[in-house]
């Protein structure tokens, strides 16, 4: 009796010990392709991606479309020719400059808030990145459980296959019934399509992964444990530092803060803006006598009815309008964040559950169902019902593992935890 439980130990190792042979086997490439990590994934996608490029030259465009804002008015030069008319040849030359004088001080306003509308820009850039970060992420994670499911799909298979072979021999030998066989048949076909489905939605993740990479780049193997990771779940902490980790709440205030700005500005219009003209005059009398004099001028503009109201009234809707955005946005954002809080935690915890009271447990009722089969002890339909338990457990594991990698992404773009990093990915 104990010789017989430590042959079914030894079995039972050598089996493991062949699955994850098996698994191994079932991705070859692994050993013999480059690597990729998730984040020299993310960097490539920031750095060199057509997505990242197409955000860089939008805010380059706001920055151009602001570029001359704050600027003193041109001075002028004016030269004109004044001819008596009695057929002589006497005349006046006038050489006249003029120069504005901005004394409002709205110059320096104007130019604020185009610095803010600049910097609301920039804001919007890194959360743009941000996002673009997030969808990166994202993308390489569903390659990489596509890539897995595709494995487990050609384990079973290669299972199912070893099977088939030992129900041959027990057939040869008169110890197997027809059904039998066509019962593995069914399996084997079923394995067949579904892996063929697999390797389908690993052809379209790659192709969205290989998208987001600059055109002609080919996605390697990419190198990385599908499970989240350990975040900071602190709810109070990271709702306290979301309105600064934020990149679009930011770039709100910063448009509301230009806007009042601009107001101001435009506030400052009943301060009249002098022009102060000065110059040479030349008078011709003929028979090469010159006199010369000099001119100056000044002129004041009486605001006494256009005093640029609307320009006014426009920047004060729009500050208004900042503010109940960011306000609107601030409140959605933690009540997104909460959310992703609670769902993160769920979800890691279910994965840490799903592999200790699912998979592990399915494996060895695999493992065993197979030594049973071996001894005698088991027919047919458990050993093929282990072994689809087994692939059903691994499967559910990956999308849960895979939906809880995706929950933690979303956390930390919720939370604005890409945004500090989107810069210097």
């Amino acid at each position: 009796m104990q010789r017989g439980t430590r042959m079914l130990s030894l079995f039972a190792t050598t089996v493991r010990s062949s699955c994850f042979v098996l698994l191994l086997a079932a991705t070859p490439a692994l050993a013999q392709q480059r690597t990729l990590a998730a984040d020299d994934f993310v960097r490539q996608v920031l750095e060199q991606g057509l997505d990242a490029r197409i955000a860089a030259l939008e805010i380059e465009a706001a920055a151009a479309e602001r570029a001359g804002a704050g600027r003193w008015p041109n001075p002028s030069i004016e030269w004109t020719r004044e001819s008596f008319g009695d057929g002589t040849d006497e005349s006046e030359d006038f050489f006249i400059a003029s120069i504005p004088l901005v004394l409002s001080g709205r110059l320096g306003l104007e130019r604020d808030a185009a610095d803010g509308e600049v910097q609301a820009a920039q804001a919007r850039y890194e959360r743009a990145r941000a996002a673009l970060r997030r969808r990166a992420t994202v993308a390489y994670f569903r390659v990489v459980e596509a890539r897995q499911r595709v494995a487990v799909f050609e384990r079973s298979l290669q299972e199912v296959r070893e099977l088939e072979r030992m129900l041959a021999a027990r057939a040869a030998a008169g110890d197997a019934a027809g059904y039998d066989s066509l019962r593995m048949g069914v399996e084997r076909a079923t394995v067949e399509n579904a892996l063929g489905e697999a390797r389908v939605r690993l052809a379209a993740a790659t192709s969205e992964a290989e998208r987001l990479l600059p055109p002609g780049r080919k996605l390697p193997v990419l190198d990385a444990t599908l499970a989240p990771e350990a975040v900071p779940a602190d709810r109070d902490e990271l709702l306290a530092a979301l309105e600064a980790r934020r990149a679009d709440l930011r770039a709100l205030r910063l448009e509301a803060e230009a806007a009042e700005a601009l107001a101001a500005a435009a506030g400052r219009s009943w301060i009249p803006d002098p022009t102060i003209t000065g110059g040479a005059k030349v008078q011709d009398l003929g028979s090469a006598e010159v006199e010369t004099g000099y001119v100056v001028g000044l002129s004041v503009p009486l605001p006494f009815f256009e005093r640029r109201q609307g320009t006014r009234a426009l920047a004060e809707v729009r500050r208004r309008q900042a503010e109940a955005r960011r306000a609107a946005l601030l409140h959605a954002a933690r009540s997104a964040l909460a959310a992703a809080i609670e769902t993160a935690a769920s979800r890691a915890a279910r994965v840490q559950g799903a592999r200790d009271g699912m998979l592990d447990p399915a494996r060895e009722l695999q493992v065993s169902a197979t030594a049973a089969y071996r001894a005698g002890g088991a027919d047919i339909v458990t050993l093929v019902d282990a072994e689809r338990t087994r692939r059903e457990a691994e499967l559910a594991f990956l999308d849960l593992a895979l939906a809880a990698r995706i929950a933690q992404t979303d956390l930390l773009f919720l939370a604005g935890a890409f945004d500090a990093a989107a810069g210097a990915p």
